[in-house]
Parts: structure tokens; C-alpha cells; sequence
């Protein structure tokens, strides 16, 4: 918004700066710069409990979660333990496997500014260190999807008892 004052200079009314522009009492127009800026932004919303139940493999999940960013981004996936691993003996006991294997895969829509897909998959053990997908240019487009696969339990099967894993997901913008 550009209000005129006396002696022909201009005022910008709002958040954006504006820089003077020299008066020479001649001109019969001016120039106004008018500047602003918008942060870099990237945030994730959802995760929470997921729950299989017992144990048996081969079973699957979806969780979809919220993703806003708009700027280029990377996010990143960590599990903490490679696996459902039994809360006592994460290494199992006798034939009786502690630790239950799964596949993570992620699918996040994004724009370049066309559609895109940026997608993913990952076996838990390979996540005991964090796996980051990038975005390249383009931003999120609202959210994404994440499935997770559990393996069929090799040998005698799994020790009985309670399992659990925590899955980190990490966003950070790229500016």
C-alpha cells in the first residue's frame, strides 16, 4: 500500500521495508522498493503407537503422516533397535529369535513445481543408522505415507514376550 505524503515521497504501510528514494522536487513520478521475506519452513505432525498385536510376520501398517515445508527438504528415518526386539532379551534365548525384522517404506507427494513422488524403502537393520531421502527441488505437497512389513521369524520363531521399537523421523529444509 503506497500512501502519498508532502514533498513527494511515498510511505509503505505494512510489515515489508521500503528504501528512500532521493527527491529532487522535479519528478513527476517515483519508485517505491518495496521487500519482504518468508522463512524457511518444514514441519512433521502424527506418529504416535502402532500396534501388531501378536507377532506372527509378514504383517503390515500404514500410518500416514503430515509434512509441511516450503523449501527443498531432507528427511531421514533411525531405528533405535533394528527391529522388534524383545523388551528383556533383545538377542533371543536358546533357538527363540529376540529381534523381529521389518521393511519401512515411505511415499511423500511433492511438487517441482510438477507432481512428483519422492519414495523409499529400508530393512530395520539398516536404519540403525539414520537413511535420509531428499527431496532434490521440490517441496512437500501435504504429507506422506509410511508402511511397515514385519519378516517372518527365521528358526524356532520368536521368544515370547513383549516387543517394541522406536522409529525417529527427522525433517530438515534445505534453503
Amino acid at each position: 500500500l503506497v500512501s502519498p505524503l508532502r514533498g513527494g515521497s511515498a510511505a509503505v504501510a505494512g510489515t515489508a521495508s521500503a528504501e528512500p528514494m532521493r527527491d529532487s522536487g522535479l519528478a513527476s513520478s517515483l519508485d517505491v522498493i518495496v521487500k519482504g521475506r518468508i522463512a524457511p519452513d518444514c514441519r512433521l505432525s502424527g506418529g504416535g503407537d502402532v500396534n501388531f498385536g501378536e507377532l506372527t510376520g509378514g504383517q503390515q501398517v500404514e500410518a500416514d503422516f503430515g509434512l509441511s515445508c516450503n523449501v527443498p527438504f531432507d528427511i531421514s528415518f533411525q531405528s533405535q533397535r533394528g527391529g522388534l526386539a524383545h523388551t528383556t532379551r533383545p538377542r533371543g534365548e536358546g533357538p527363540f529369535a529376540g529381534t523381529l525384522g521389518y521393511t519401512l517404506s515411505v511415499v511423500i507427494p511433492t511438487m517441482r513445481p510438477e507432481a512428483a513422488v519422492l519414495a523409499g524403502a529400508f530393512n530395520s537393520e539398516n536404519l540403525i543408522a539414520a537413511k535420509t531421502l531428499s527431496s532434490g527441488e521440490g517441496i512437500a505437497k501435504g504429507g506422506g505415507r509410511i508402511q511397515i512389513r514385519t519378516n517372518r521369524p527365521e528358526g524356532a520363531g520368536l521368544l515370547a514376550g513383549e516387543y517394541s521399537e522406536v522409529l525417529n523421523v527427522t525433517i530438515a529444509p534445505r534453503v
